[in-house]
């Protein structure tokens, strides 16, 4: 069977489970062939699929049609320009998180190669701390989670993306003990120059707003937080970042709940933190804060 065949006749099934529109469907399919056949999309028009092409196909058409993520069923996940594996045991990574590292490289264009040492609380698949290490050679990156499947995976995509400038560490950042234990088993992280951050931070109410694929297969560690204290993550961040990252040139940048743009400011002006500027991403959402000490 050729690829177009299979394409049209399998888009016209997916649509009707998916609620999307043939058109949508036909271009899921497509990536979905060309990540996980690796065949290059300018052979499909004489392209025939082998039996064994089309059972894989036919099973992953199945997982498709029960909303589990494209990324998650080919293991691949694109961000920045850069190729990342995935599945499961970490967050999908977003566009809108692209709009977060290019603002942290646009800062970073006036500085000359100033060596920085970067902390990322909460690195999932390492897409952020790994773009910019790719991007900043000249910087040094420390990333941490509490999910040891998580940093396995990031470890790997340093690795395929050819980093270098970059160390991984299990930890939990909620923990009260934490500056105490960072500085006791990691001197390194004494030198840290800036803050960076995509922690959990969708209250449990939202869920109704979500779309199925997120609900059901990403990791909810890496999503949600207590409908109580949604800004826990936050507290913490800015603690850390006014009582260890002394630098007068210290930077903090962190992803946030778009509902919860003002109170996580003010929550940053209460800590002293008041060079804090709220910036949208291109659907108009308030997207993240960059703050800094002066």
């Amino acid at each position: 069977m050729l690829i177009s065949e299979y394409i049209k006749i399998n888009a016209i099934s997916l649509t009707s489970t998916h609620q999307i529109d043939e058109r949508e469907s036909q271009t899921l399919l497509r990536f979905l062939i060309e990540d996980s056949l690796q065949i290059n999309r300018i052979d499909f028009s004489n392209y025939i699929l082998k039996k064994q092409e089309i059972d894989f196909l036919n099973k992953s058409v199945e997982r498709l049609k029960n909303n589990e993520p494209l990324q998650y069923i080919t293991n691949k996940a694109y961000f920045y320009g850069l190729e990342f594996e995935v599945n499961p045991a970490v967050l999908i990574p977003r566009p809108e998180t692209e709009e977060l590292v290019h603002q942290v490289l646009k800062d970073f264009e006036t500085k000359n190669k100033e060596k920085h040492t970067f902390l990322e609380v909460g690195t999932g698949s390492g897409c952020i701390s790994i773009t910019l290490a790719k991007n900043l050679p000249y910087c040094n990156f420390i990333a941490i989670d509490i999910s040891k499947k998580a940093l396995e995976i990031a470890k790997r995509n340093a690795q395929k993306n050819n980093v270098k400038n970059i160390e991984f560490i299990e930890l939990d950042f909620l923990n009260e003990k934490l500056s105490e234990e960072l500085y006791s088993n990691y001197p390194k992280l004494q030198s840290i120059n800036s803050l960076i951050s995509n922690p959990p931070y969708i209250k449990e109410s939202e869920k109704l707003q979500m779309s199925k694929n997120v609900l059901d297969y990403e990791p909810r560690i890496a999503l949600f937080v207590e409908e109580d204290n949604p800004l826990i993550f936050y507290k913490a961040l800015a603690n850390f970042f006014v009582n260890t990252i002394k630098n007068k040139d210290g930077l903090f940048y962190v992803e946030i709940n778009q509902y919860l743009a003002n109170e996580t400011k003010d929550l940053f002006m209460s800590f002293g933190i008041e060079n804090c500027i709220v910036f949208k991403d291109l659907q108009e959402n308030s997207r993240f804060i960059r703050a800094s000490h002066k």
